[in-house]
Parts: structure tokens; C-alpha cells; sequence
């Protein structure tokens, strides 16, 4: 297990989390100057916080109050760099087996083979890196990292220089390392469905601070404020008070949509009577109807069209108010048939409604 709690002040800016990992892969998001780097070069001992500890597997890394403070070539971490830094002088053999020099020499050609191997690209050995690909010098990283064995594996946005295709392999090497290696894997990138198809928990970063940590369904499905909310996809967030409540359900009056949305509770918050929230939709869950149904439907006016190669973004005006779109997402057999102009009504299935109490 990884524990982590750490502060560091800095001019204009102040780094205090804290979170656990254990033998699991954690994905971190957040903006840019949000304190993500910063946490990893914190747990390998490249950055010294103000104050916290750093524990791995019951051994203490870090405790600024004990005045324990391990260097980084005694942490057992392995860190990828977002620029890779690999040494230009040294082939990818050399590269790899940097970490291990101290052992036998069989040995160590022994096991920068099998990560060579592992990582498909046997056949790279004597080329330097200026000879490899962006790809191809990531995967040499990752072994890079992998050879000392260490019990925590930190990638620091691994797939930010890479083009879609090259990132689609990589993301199955990536998967496939998770098979052989057994220890925590913290890696930090901007791009939720990166995220989400790597970890299996995700913490979500802002001004210095996590504001969620879970398993990543629930950060994908129930956000805990706007921050979250807008990094994962609600582009829908319309603001709103209670009406009616019941054990599983409530009703939320939306000014914003001149109606009420009901919403089923799925994030256990309490709710009151009256209480401002904030309601949330993703765009490819908002459905089109001929005729409006009891609830959660809205007669809404298309405004805009953007096609996309795969789905079409739709911006709707909503009957009867002035100020708010709503921004839905059709694929495009559905949305070959739907123009700016035309009116429909947009149903809100009260499974995929949100509420984040404010």
C-alpha cells in the first residue's frame, strides 16, 4: 500500500493532499498547475514537501516530523517522465538496465531481455534514442522504470506526445504491463477517457487540493461539485432548488428550464426541502421524443449544429426561456435526420440526472 500525505507552500500556490493506493492503478486529473507532478516528484524524493509522510508497503520514505527523508535511488519507485529522459549516449539496452548496474552481469542482461520482451521491442536493443520513435522511447521508459522492480510505478502524463494511433498501442501495453507488474501505478494525464480506460480509481485535482477520490465509475457518473462535474463530460450544469423528495428520487425546480427535472439519488446526499443544487447531464444521455411525457421533457428549439465524424453535437434553446442551451449528442443515424430550425422535445431520463448539492 501507498500512503501519501503531503503539504508544500509556495508562492501563489499551496499542494495539501493526501490519499491511499493499494495494489491498484490510480489516474490523476486535474488542470494544468493543479499540484499532479508535483505529488509524484514528491513520492519519488525529487521534491521535498513542507511537511507529511510518504509510506510504501509499511516503510516510511517520508516523515518530515521524524526528520525521515529517503533519496530517491532508495524510495523503490519507478518514475516515467513526460519527456521520457532518456540518456542520449547509451543504447536501449544501456538505457534499461541503468537502474540495475549493480547486479551480476547475467543477471542484469537477463532481465533487461525479458522487459525488452515484454515490452515488444526486442528488436531495439543497440539503437540509441535518437534512433526510436516518440512510441517506441516510451516503451524503453517504462522498462527503464520497471527493471530495478520497484513497488510503485509514477507516470507523469505518459501518452501527452503521442499521436491517436501510436497511444491506442500503447494503452494495451500499458494494460499488458498491469499483468506482470504487481505493485501501484499512479499515472497523471489531462485526458479523462485515458483515465478511465487505465485505473481502476481516480483523483481529481484542483488548485492544490483533491476534490474526489474513488472508484472511477463514481467520479464518471456521480461528480462531487462543478469542478468534477465539468472535467467528466456534464456540459449540461443548470442550477436549481428542491421541491419534492422521497427515498429515492427528487425534484428539482430549474429556473434555467422553466420545469422541474426529477432525478433518481444515486450519490447518498441528503437532500432538504428547498435546498439550492446543481443539476447535471451528460450530452449523450439527453433522448428525443415525439411527444412530451409526464416528467423531465422540454420543448426545445435547435440553435447550432456541429457534426463530428461518429456523433453530431446539438445546442438547444428551450421553450420559453432566454438564456440557457442545452448540448446534446446524437449518433449520426440519429442525427442525419435532426436540423437547425426544427423543434423537439429532449427528454431527461431521471437515472442519468446528477445532483450536486451546492
Amino acid at each position: 500500500m501507498l500512503e501519501v500525505r503531503i503539504k508544500s507552500t509556495l508562492p501563489e500556490f499551496t499542494l495539501d493532499v493526501a490519499f491511499s493506493v493499494n495494489q491498484e492503478i490510480l489516474a490523476i486529473l486535474g488542470p494544468s498547475g493543479s499540484g499532479k507532478t508535483m505529488t509524484l516528484r514528491c513520492i519519488a524524493g525529487l521534491t521535498h514537501p513542507d511537511e507529511g509522510y510518504v509510506k510504501l508497503n509499511g516503510k516510511v520514505l517520508l516523515d518530515t516530523a521524524a526528520g525521515i527523508n529517503l533519496p530517491a535511488n532508495k524510495r523503490k519507485v519507478g518514475f516515467v517522465f513526460q519527456n521520457y529522459s532518456l540518456f542520449p549516449h547509451l543504447t536501449v539496452n544501456q538505457n534499461i538496465g541503468y537502474g540495475i548496474r549493480h547486479l551480476p552481469a547475467k543477471e542484469m542482461e537477463d532481465r533487461v531481455a525479458e522487459l525488452l520482451d515484454k515490452m515488444h521491442i526486442k528488436q531495439l536493443g543497440d539503437r540509441f534514442p535518437k534512433q526510436l520513435s516518440a512510441g517506441q522511447q516510451q516503451r524503453v521508459a517504462v522498462a527503464r522504470a520497471l527493471a530495478p522492480e520497484p513497488e510503485v510505478l509514477l507516470l507523469d502524463e505518459p501518452f501527452s506526445a503521442l499521436d491517436s494511433m501510436v497511444k491506442e498501442r500503447l494503452y494495451l501495453v500499458l494494460q499488458a504491463v498491469q499483468h506482470f507488474y504487481k505493485g501501484n501505478m499512479l499515472f497523471v494525464t489531462h485526458d479523462l477517457t485515458e483515465g478511465y480506460k487505465l485505473s481502476s480509481r481516480i483523483a481529481v485535482f484542483e488548485s492544490g487540493r483533491i476534490v474526489q477520490h474513488d472508484q472511477k465509475e463514481n467520479v464518471i457518473f456521480c461528480p462531487s461539485n462543478h469542478t468534477v462535474a465539468r472535467l467528466v463530460g456534464f456540459k449540461n450544469l443548470m442550477e436549481g432548488y428542491v421541491v419534492e423528495k422521497t427515498e429515492s428520487t427528487a425534484l428539482i425546480k430549474v429556473p434555467e428550464l422553466g420545469g422541474s427535472v426529477r432525478a433518481v439519488m444515486q450519490n447518498n446526499i441528503n437532500l432538504a426541502i428547498n435546498q439550492s443544487v446543481t443539476i447535471g447531464i451528460r450530452p449523450e444521455y439527453i433522448q428525443l421524443r415525439n411527444q412530451p411525457s409526464s416528467e423531465n421533457t422540454f420543448l426545445s428549439t435547435v440553435d447550432r449544429v456541429i457534426e463530428g465524424v461518429t456523433a453530431t453535437d446539438y445546442y438547444f434553446h428551450v421553450a420559453g426561456t432566454t438564456q440557457h442551451h442545452i448540448i446534446a449528442i446524437f449518433p449520426r443515424p440519429v442525427s442525419s435526420s435532426i436540423c437547425e430550425g426544427q423543434s423537439s422535445h429532449l427528454y431527461f431520463p431521471p437515472e442519468h440526472v446528477v445532483v450536486i448539492a451546492d
